[in-house]
């Protein structure tokens, strides 16, 4: 039965169109037993994405307390929802970069959704999306269209490339990575990827930090605006300071440089593992010539930061050879006590007991309701100078699809009928999805025993 606010799609009064109000959160944490809230309560994004440039960025803003609503697809929604690492179906990334959302399964090309979807641009203060170019455009869900109904919206677009030539291709991060130059940076003649997807990363902290801003311009203006964020120009804004410093200037009259930065930077082997050392100034390697008692401080192969690099193969072999039976413990109390910059390597695995993550708290072991058991990082900046814990962080787990539609809906005046009939759409799509989920395990385990 519809409630006593209930309206027809598509007709939101013109009053309820301004920011949400900014009601105490008890989402956000508890400092002496105070509510805290984050730096965007009071915002409402909606995130059109998939997969980790769209999503972590709007995590992003959850985290800081916006109220995320994810609009997905009916049947699988977000395709992250089944990429990678997965228990009970929910995969990992998913988990990782969806926290603090809300899930609202819509299907934009049916016109009855498509009003409703309309009707929350009409409460929102920003929409991100990583559609193909074109497509939202296409569907009458472009910035123009939108900001027509919605002037104070900040709508953020990433796409990989933006306009021009490159514009209709697929996009992935090791090809924005290859465009850019990263991969040659890596590997020197054997161009090598990162091995992460850093480029989508990188363009969904460029993406929250830029819907930041274009908020708080709208403070003072009261317009909003739209934002082409590019992965390809996130990508270079990022390299730019090192890996491109020897083709900043242009022109003659450049002092010549000692090469790469990344260069400078080899790990080396101890007794019982690989250990980062710096020794780019004179006096780090004198510092560790005096403890190994030798003369590498002395060899003119490498007096100065230039020539240890131009010779780096040596020092990599000259070093090894002088930690060949110390243990990295040992190295890094000695050498941290001498002042030369020094860090274990550790291994994935290792990270979670290494000495200072631990006492920062900066992995937090939590409890996903479909998951179980698993770990996420805690959010980096302690906003309100009270860092989140595992009874505060997160406040709400990533959700399943459409897990919040009903909610959403009903506060947005849906008629019940209608969410009904949503609902039990979206029920028969998710028992087909778990039957293949269920037939692709079962495959996949016959294949191993095989």
């Amino acid at each position: 039965m519809a409630s006593s606010r209930s309206r027809s799609i598509g007709s939101t009064p013109a009053a309820e169109c301004r920011p949400r109000d900014a009601s105490p959160d008890p989402h956000y944490g508890h400092a002496m037993g105070e509510i805290r809230r984050g730096p965007l309560d009071g915002y409402r994004i909606l995130e059109l994405t998939t997969t980790v440039s769209g999503p972590m960025a709007a995590m992003t803003l959850a985290d800081q307390g916006a109220e995320v609503l994810k609009i997905e697809p009916p049947f699988t929604g977000d395709t992250a929802r089944f990429l990678g690492p997965a228990r009970n179906g929910m995969a990992a990334m998913f988990a990782t970069v969806n926290r603090n959302k809300k899930s609202v399964c819509l299907d934009l090309k049916v016109d009855e959704e498509r009003a409703i979807f309309l009707d929350l641009v009409r409460t929102a203060d920003a929409l991100i999306e990583n559609y193909r170019p074109g497509v939202l455009d296409r569907m009458g869900l472009g910035y123009e269209a939108l900001s027509s109904i919605r002037p104070e919206l900040v709508y953020a677009s990433i796409t990989g490339y933006g306009t021009g030539p490159y514009e209709n291709r697929r996009v992935f991060d090791p090809l924005i990575q290859a465009t850019a130059g990263t991969a040659a940076a890596q590997g020197g003649d054997d161009p090598e990827n990162v091995r992460m997807i850093i480029f989508d990363k990188v363009t969904a902290l460029t993406t929250a930090q830029a819907v930041t801003a274009a908020l708080l311009e709208r403070a003072r203006t009261g317009r909003g605006q739209y934002l082409p964020i590019t992965m390809l120009e996130s990508a270079l804004s990022y390299q730019w300071p090192d890996v491109m410093w020897s083709r900043t200037y242009v022109g003659d009259g450049v002092s010549i440089g000692p090469g790469e930065l990344a260069d400078w930077f080899p790990t080396f082997q101890a007794a019982d593992g690989p250990v980062s050392i710096i020794l780019v100034s004179d006096g780090a390697i004198e510092l560790f010539s005096i403890w190994r008692e030798a003369s590498l401080h002395t060899d003119p192969r490498f007096a100065t930061p230039a020539l240890r690099e131009a010779n780096i193969d040596e020092l990599v072999a000259e070093v090894n050879a002088l930690i060949a039976d110390v243990p990295v413990a040992e190295v890094c109390a000695t050498l941290d006590a001498f002042g030369v910059p020094v860090a274990r390597v550790n291994t994935l695995d290792e990270v979670f007991d290494d000495e200072q993550v631990r006492h920062l708290g900066a992995i937090i072991e939590t409890e996903h309701p479909d998951g179980g058991p698993m770990r996420i990082a805690r959010p980096p900046v302690p906003f309100g100078g009270v860092r989140e814990t595992a009874e505060t962080f997160p406040a709400k787990h990533a959700p399943r699809l459409g897990e919040d539609s009903a909610a959403v809906l009903g506060e947005l005046g849906v008629d019940g009928e209608t969410i009904a009939r949503l609902l039990a759409r979206d029920a028969q799509n998710a028992a087909a999805v778990h039957a293949m989920l269920e037939a692709r395990a079962a495959a996949e385990a016959a294949s191993t025993d095989d």
